[in-house]
């Protein structure tokens, strides 16, 4: 798969993540509250639109909310694991799916193809 077919895959998913983040706020799908869901909705669609146009600012932007993400979904997959002897699947696809994402977000920044 060639960077630009990944990142249209990835914003594809970030638009998922979103409806996810939509349903959240009406329909209690974990224990966060939701505002947590509205803010996370706003994100979602930022990062559609950042994997698609990718500015320049925008691996700084994914940088920092990768390190939120690690400490939020690393903390609920452990909880999850901890606690109940489960895998918290949402929570591992994100831990995998995010660097896969930033070290794309990387490579194509330090190639200058986007502007």
């Amino acid at each position: 798969m060639d960077r630009s077919t990944f990142f249209k895959f990835a914003a594809l998913l970030t638009l998922a993540v979103a409806v996810y983040h939509v349903v959240g706020i009406f329909y209690p799908i974990d224990t966060s509250p939701p505002w947590r869901h509205a803010i996370f909705i706003i994100v979602s669609l930022f990062c559609s639109f950042g994997l698609i146009k990718r500015p320049k600012y925008f691996v700084y932007f994914f940088g920092v909310l990768s390190v939120q993400q690690f400490y939020s979904h690393g903390a609920d997959l452990l909880s999850k694991w901890s606690d109940h002897h489960k895998v918290d699947w949402i929570s591992l696809g994100v831990l995998i799916f995010i660097p896969l994402i930033l070290y794309n977000l990387i490579v194509d920044a330090r190639e200058g193809k986007k502007v």
